[in-house]
């Protein structure tokens, strides 16, 4: 699917462009005098059905283009309100960002070159699972030690790795923990108020149940990428050639090339002691270790991985299911993976990378939905 996009459009007549005749929100500076001076136009967040399209209008010439437009979201979130799926159709996707910038501002929309409109950014993105929330945080954290020649990963936020360079005007990637991330724009949308109403016309459960063991493999092809390829960078040339699987596997190659032969061991429960042990130890008075609050957090993660998240919780006392499930997250244990525990295996397991990165491009949608083509 085509997760975030990056559109530019350069103004018909750039000559006698006027910020102030296109309806725009304006700022300026103000000289100690009381004059005004640098009317531009910042970037601002135009509203939609669910989302915001991201938008600014650069007016000031360069050697590089003359004044244009550009604007940037993810075509999904606009749509519909979550990234999980998506179309991965050029035209369709660039047809709804600018649909939303259509109709914010008419005016502006009329001044500008229809024939110029760029593709600056894609984001494509496909999803592989694994069996277990656990298994996707071990997988994702085993990515950060992975190297291939020029190919080396980076460390990012929790549940995320980044591979190549942070600043490469060419492409980036990234493997993440989709579930984690959903829950995460859950939670941002209840502390803005939810002012599009999300929570209320989404099937969140729904939703949260297809996310659940999801590894998310983006990569972010920029336009150098497409120019070194001979691939136009016009949309509606690019929309003749665009192939979002085919762009995504090239993107990808040198990254699935480094997990070749690479395999992982799931986390064995006397590690997971240590690690208690190791972060939440205590000496006595008498100056002895003691080990008292380590080894009850570890009886509570057993008792999870046997009865279940929720049946332990119910049956302990809420300060001290608490206290046991913050001890576990900080020994890399999140929430939604304590959640999806029940009936994992005690023992070690030795697991090929090539497990957690099949993609299967024919299963990219949960089973209930229908997507409706744009006509």
């Amino acid at each position: 699917m085509i997760d975030r996009l990056v559109l530019r459009c350069d103004f018909a007549n750039p000559e006698t462009l006027s910020l102030r005749n296109l309806g725009i929100p304006l700022e300026c500076s103000i000289n100690p005098d009381g004059t005004y001076y640098g009317l531009r136009h910042r970037w601002e967040s135009i509203p939609s059905s669910f989302s915001g399209l991201a938008c600014k209008v650069y007016d000031t010439p360069s050697s590089e283009r003359t004044p244009f437009i550009e604007i940037k979201a993810s075509p999904a979130k606009l749509a519909q309100g979550h990234n999980l799926f998506g179309s991965d159709n050029l035209g369709e996707c660039a047809y709804t960002l600018i649909e939303v910038l259509y109709q914010a501002y008419p005016v502006l929309f009329t001044e500008l070159d229809h024939d110029s409109w760029e593709v600056a950014e894609v984001d494509i993105t496909y999803h592989s699972r694994a069996r277990n929330q656990r298994e996707v945080e071990q997988f994702i954290n085993a990515l950060q030690n992975v190297s291939n020649g020029q190919t080396k990963a980076r460390v990012g936020y929790s549940g995320t790795s980044y591979f190549g360079q942070k600043n490469s005007r060419i492409k980036k990637v990234k493997v993440y923990d989709k579930l984690r991330e959903f829950l995460h724009d859950l939670d941002e949308i209840r502390k803005r108020g939810d002012p599009f109403k999300v929570l209320e016309r989404l099937e969140v459960e729904r939703l949260k149940e297809f996310a659940a063991n999801m590894i998310r493999w983006e990569v972010t092809l920029k336009t150098r990428w497409f120019t070194r390829r001979d691939i136009p960078t016009n949309l509606a040339r690019m929309c003749s050639v665009f192939d979002a699987a085919k762009m995504w596997q090239e993107g990808m190659a040198d990254i699935l090339k480094a997990l070749e032969g690479e395999d992982m061991r799931l986390v064995k429960d006397d590690e997971v002691m240590r690690e208690l042990k190791a972060r939440f130890g205590t000496v006595t008075k008498k100056g002895m270790m003691s080990y008292a609050n380590a080894q009850a957090a570890y009886r509570t993660y057993r008792a999870i991985k046997k009865e279940g998240w929720q049946e332990v919780r119910d049956t302990m006392a809420k300060t001290t299911f608490n206290r046991h499930v913050s001890m576990l997250h900080h020994c890399g244990f999140s929430r939604a993976s304590l959640q999806n525990m029940h009936g994992e295996g005690i023992g070690g397991e030795v697991i090929p990378f090539v497990r957690f990165v099949s993609v299967e491009f024919g299963n990219q949608f949960p089973e209930w939905y229908q997507h409706k083509q744009i006509a």
